[in-house]
């Protein structure tokens, strides 16, 4: 009995149980395209490489989107909140790529981060061309359907619309996607909780 006690611990010692991300995994890991030619929100170019050692948490919208994107990096800021307040601040980095280069140019981005007190993410815009090959590579669909006229109550309000993937890619600290989070309504303790995981991988 005491040999078969014995051969249990030096199994889990050996072969611990593995954390299971919380996001969709299927078809990761796998490594994470380049990022080529985009700029920084205080005017830099930016490059994967720049966050090495760091998990990186991508997202993708417009400084115009009337509802998703805001909601999306709500729960984001929430993300950055918990991750923070358990000491790993420094050790990852929240990454927002527009999929609206006509209008989100460098200074509207960085009033957009301000404004919203975004102060820690990362905010990128580029040419069209270099945007889309970053689209087409991370699979976000992109459609721009210009000013659209919406209802707010009892108001009808023009807005700019471009309609896009609404999801979130986790970045592991070696370049490699991990797994993704599709929608808009975010699972703010199950982010904390991957993001934490590959923290300490």
């Amino acid at each position: 009995m005491r040999k078969i006690i014995f051969f249990l611990f030096v199994l889990i010692v050996i072969f611990p149980k593995t954390y299971a991300l919380e996001g969709s995994t299927k078809g990761f890991p796998k490594k994470a395209p380049e990022i080529k030619n985009l700029i920084t929100d205080e005017g830099e170019t930016f490059s994967l490489e720049n966050l090495k050692d760091k998990v990186i948490i991508l997202t993708y919208g417009y400084t115009h989107c009337p509802h998703v994107c805001p909601t999306i990096l709500g729960f984001l800021k929430q993300v950055e909140e918990q991750l923070n307040l358990k000491g790993y601040k420094g050790k990852y980095k929240i990454v927002f790529i527009s999929v609206d280069p006509k209008y989100d140019t460098v200074e509207r981005l960085k009033k957009y981060k301000k404004q919203n007190e975004y102060e820690d993410f990362i905010f990128l815009t580029g040419k069209k061309d270099d945007l889309e090959k970053v689209w087409k590579k991370y699979k976000v669909f992109v459609r721009d359907r210009g000013m659209m006229e919406m209802k707010h109550g009892n108001m009808i309000m023009k807005h700019r619309m471009v309609d896009h993937t609404a999801k979130v890619t986790i970045i592991d600290k070696n370049g490699y996607i991990r797994e993704e989070f599709l929608g808009m309504y975010l699972p703010v303790e199950s982010i904390v909780k991957d993001v934490e995981s590959l923290i300490k991988e």
